[in-house]
């Protein structure tokens, strides 16, 4: 069902199925029910007066419910003419209009002040909570327009966490508090097949990740840069390598490796033997572990070496120690990427955000 509604600035609005709202129903019921105990022995012209129901709810505006409301405040047309910035006259008739219309009377003119009938009150505390709730509507869904409220489905990884994610959260909510960041803690694969089924709105990961992405699908992706790290070495305190201030890839040659599993963190997995391989050597794997507090927890443990990116030394743990590389290798790029066919205003803002806190 669609109704024609107008407010006062004769702004018109079109809301679909507005009569299912509570109050368009009680309104109904309470126009029904008064037009229903009207006297028998009212006048014809009264009588032809009362509308067939769909003809009444295709011509019924917001502006005649603010006339009767502006009125019923005023308790009278002059004041409430000079509120609503219209001629005496034309009120006086948009409400008999709207009387007949309805089928009863909302105000006893022969009262000073102007009096409301019983039936007034009922229409006017339901007509009232219908435009305050309209309003509301409205205000709400021009914020959501304008970027101010909504809700973005965030991927997140520990690379993002541990680095530029504070000040991206915190710049944003300081401009839009209305909007509702959600994370979802994330392995890239994850992330990935959620981008393309649209549970998430953005995701952050290596770049190398998309490297395993089908050209189709690749193609349909949207990337901007966030910053860029470096691997390091993450190495037991008590290994003969420690004391050191920086180690080369190759010092590690003859060490047992804990790295990543190929079947959940495939591009970081083939980056890490990619550069050993470029040391010249072959990386012997002792453990594989997808999460790097288990990585953490057996090098602590003597298991091994690894090899993670440089955001881990974020991570305090005792019997760690992380070392940066000799080695003239090319940094690791953590990227946002979302899909190019679906941007939204909020997802814009959310983006501008990310690109000022990668500037700096």
């Amino acid at each position: 069902m669609k109704i024609r509604i107008a407010a006062t600035s004769d702004v018109l609005f079109n809301i679909l199925d507005i009569a299912r709202c509570s109050n368009w129903h009680n309104l109904r019921q309470i126009i029904c029910a008064k037009s229903s105990a009207r006297n028998p022995m009212q006048d014809s012209q009264d009588r032809t007066a009362e509308p067939e129901p769909a003809a009444l709810w295709s011509e019924l505006e917001f502006r005649h419910l603010e006339y009767a409301i502006a009125v019923a405040e005023h308790r009278g047309f002059i004041l409430a003419a000079i509120a609503l910035g219209l001629d005496q006259g034309f009120l006086s008739k948009q409400i008999q209009r709207l009387e007949a219309r309805l089928g009863f009377p909302l105000f006893n003119r022969k009262t000073r002040p102007l009096a409301i009938t019983e039936a007034g009150h009922d229409f006017l505390e339901q007509a009232g909570q219908i435009l305050s709730q309209t309003r509301r509507a409205v205000a709400l869904a021009r914020e959501t327009h304008q970027g101010k409220r909504g809700r973005l489905d965030i991927g997140i990884n520990t690379s993002i966490a541990n680095s530029k994610l504070p000040e991206i959260l915190q710049a944003f909510h300081q401009q839009f508090p209305e909007v509702s960041l959600v994370l979802h803690e994330l392995a890239s694969y994850d992330q990935i097949a959620q981008l393309q089924t649209r549970q998430l709105d953005i995701g952050f990961f290596h770049r190398h990740n998309l490297q395993t992405l089908d050209a189709e699908v690749h193609l349909g992706m949207s990337t901007l840069r966030v910053l860029c790290e470096p691997l390091v070495a993450v190495l037991p305190q008590r290994h003969r390598l420690a004391r050191r201030a920086t180690v080369s890839l190759i010092d590690l040659r003859g060490d047992r490796f804990i790295l990543p599993p190929h079947s959940l963190l495939r591009g970081l997995r083939d980056e890490i033997e990619r550069v050993c391989q470029q040391a010249g050597f072959k990386p012997r794997v002792e453990q594989e572990a997808a999460w790097i507090t288990t990585v953490l927890s057996l090098v602590t443990g003597g298991v091994g070496v690894s090899l993670l990116p440089a955001n881990v030394k974020h991570l305090q743990r005792s019997g760690v120690v992380y070392r940066d590389l000799q080695d003239d290798l090319p940094d690791l790029e953590i990227v946002a990427v979302w899909q190019t066919r679906h941007p939204s205003v909020v997802l814009a803002q959310f983006l501008a955000v990310v690109q000022a806190a990668a500037d700096r």
